[in-house]
């Protein structure tokens, strides 16, 4: 009796000949390619049928056979109970390899994520050779970018390392579970939600360690926000005309999702001020205005309370006893500080220091290098 091998998934997909994906207005999206196939442990990602039961156009005759038999390679499984299906035993990306149908755990790319790859979005673990270019986005599991990140979007269930740097054009953002490592970064979004370890400078940035976060060169301008403590190895601050504000005490992810009410809100205003000048005037669309106004103000009323929830729980967080930024480098005037409801501005060149919180103050101790030993 012949049957038909039937996939869950494209068995003729070739990273080399990947085309846009359509959207529903006919458009096309060169940022998304399809380049990952992913499937979760336990999905069924082949059968075998019937031929008589199969449709005569839906037959594909290379993978007709009279043998009941799966080409199963690494990566999937075959059960006792289920002797028609095959099962994908790890999670991954399905392919066929050297004529087997294969589930691969670790993706390694050795070229650049661009428009010959689109954006990929794998469920393992990702390597990628190259950059990541402008404009792309990556997630996996633990992911590593071998070159530079631009300003372009990554996301890591656990961990990631950014081994050329991050270049981010102010338009980059990188995500871990865990931790991130990079070589250095400039103008970009971090967040963490343990430790984030920078290498080299980190530089006019805004940065969400939900543990630690360590500079073995200069932290200059931007925003840092870290639950526990700061490291800093040569330089602190870029002088007065620089902005370097470092907050510690508190749980950064909560932090982070204030700065989004923060950026809504402010957008909302933003709408309620023009709808209410066009109804001013009395517009012909007065009533088509008069409903977004209300559904701004309704959101705006929702957003104000979600903020208050949300600082109680920041509030509990609240970690100060512990925290410390260390910096046995220089310490430049104009720098900002932090730590709980306590504040302290840099008003001089400070070297080899620590600041820390005692009785509601920031207070700056010396020999910071005795506290890294």
């Amino acid at each position: 009796m012949p049957f038909l091998l039937k996939h869950h998934f494209d068995p003729d997909w070739d990273p080399h000949s990947l085309k846009p994906q359509q959207q529903d207005d006919g458009s096309v999206d060169h940022y998304q390619l399809n380049f990952v196939q992913n499937v979760e442990a336990g999905s069924i990602i082949a059968e075998l049928v019937d031929l008589s039961g199969v449709e005569r156009e839906e037959v594909d005759s290379r993978f007709v056979s009279e043998d009941l038999k799966f080409p199963a390679g690494k990566g999937t499984a075959l059960s006792r109970k289920h002797p028609d299906k095959l099962f994908a035993a790890v999670n991954g990306c399905v392919m066929y390899a050297d004529g087997k149908i294969v589930v691969r755990q670790n993706l390694d790319l050795p070229g650049d994520i661009d428009f010959h790859t689109g954006n990929v979005d794998f469920i393992g673990n990702l390597t990628v050779g190259g950059s990541v270019r402008a404009g792309f986005s990556i997630q996996g599991r633990d992911v590593t970018v071998q070159g530079q990140v631009e300003g372009a979007r990554i996301e890591a269930l656990r961990d990631l390392s950014c081994r050329g740097g991050i270049k981010g054009g102010r338009e980059a953002f990188a995500e871990a579970g865990k931790t991130i490592k990079a070589a250095f970064c400039e103008y970009a979004t971090l967040k963490a939600g343990g430790d984030i370890l920078i290498k080299g400078a980190l530089m006019h940035s805004d940065v969400y360690a939900g543990s630690r976060l360590a500079v073995g060169g200069r932290l200059t301008g931007g925003n840092y926000y870290c639950h526990d403590y700061v490291y800093v190895g040569t330089q602190l601050g870029g002088g007065l005309d620089t902005n370097t504000s470092l907050v510690l005490g508190y749980d950064p992810t909560l932090l982070y999702a204030d700065e989004q009410y923060n950026r809504r809100i402010k957008k909302l205003h933003e709408d309620i001020s023009s709808y209410e000048k066009v109804l001013g005037k009395g517009d012909d669309n007065h009533d088509e205005f008069a409903r977004k106004l209300e559904s701004a103000e309704r959101e705006l009323g929702l957003l104000k309370m979600l903020k208050v929830k949300l600082w109680e729980g920041i509030h509990g967080t609240e970690n100060i006893g512990n925290c410390k930024i260390l910096v046995p480098g220089v310490v430049k005037p104009g720098v900002e500080i932090s730590i709980g409801s306590a504040y302290l501005k840099v008003d001089d060149y400070l070297e080899d220091v620590y600041f820390y919180y005692d009785n509601n103050e920031v207070k700056i101790g010396a020999t910071a290098k005795k506290h890294t030993s």
